[in-house]
């Protein structure tokens, strides 16, 4: 149980905003006095902490950093074979990127207006099953897993690989013509994979067409 952490117990907070650092690390040295708690506002500050510190029992990630997306230092931390339990942490309740987050790896998600009870709860919730989501978050993630998924899993059964090429690269903001001669096909033959694509998105124009994609995490 958190209330009987030991003394040794090391926490890293990896957040660009330094409030915001210092507000979670008092809460965290008063829900557990004596712990030590680590900073880092960047991505690579945090690794190079990873990598001189063995002792780290915890971690709480933003998911945005001025060098890099959490979601991505997440990979590189579990690359790492760390075995620290990481929790993300968003200013927003995105449930996409919640899902991903905790496909990803990570232990749990807490939202940055959450106080001194979320955090209880997460180190208890985590300790008894190894993941942590608050209430009202567990639900959204349901019901996304029953939708947004569904829909996801849809338009991939539409998607043949030369589509998934051309999308991507439709995404990078490659023309029709960059494309061709990217995929070695014809023009006409990309104009006719974007209006398929368009077509299976339910989209109006390329950049909607993208959007679709990337709210359903087809695309980056």
């Amino acid at each position: 149980m958190p209330d009987e952490m030991s003394e040794s117990t090391v926490i890293l907070i990896v957040d660009d905003h330094p409030i915001y650092l210092d507000g979670i690390s008092l809460v965290l040295q008063d829900l557990f006095e004596g712990s030590q708690v680590l900073q880092a506002g960047t991505a690579k500050e945090a690794l190079a902490l990873l990598a001189e510190r063995f002792d780290i029992d915890w971690i709480f990630l933003d998911f945005q950093l001025p060098d890099g997306h959490g979601l991505d230092l997440l990979k590189q931390i579990n690359d790492l074979m760390v075995t620290a339990p990481i929790i993300m942490m968003s200013g927003s309740d995105d449930t996409h990127l919640v899902s991903n987050a905790i496909e990803g790896g990570a232990s749990g998600f807490i939202h940055k207006a959450g106080g001194r009870t979320d955090f209880k709860e997460c180190f208890n919730a985590i300790e008894r099953e190894g993941l942590y989501l608050a209430p009202e978050m567990a639900l959204k993630l349901d019901h996304y897993k029953k939708t947004t998924l569904q829909a996801k899993n849809e338009v991939l059964n539409q998607l043949s690989d030369r589509r998934k090429d051309v999308l991507v690269l439709v995404a990078e903001g490659y023309s029709n013509g960059e494309i061709a001669s990217t995929l070695s096909i014809s023009e006409a033959t990309v104009k006719a994979h974007v209006s398929a694509l368009m077509t299976i998105f339910d989209a109006d124009n390329r950049s909607h067409c993208v959007a679709e994609a990337r709210k359903l995490g087809i695309v980056s």
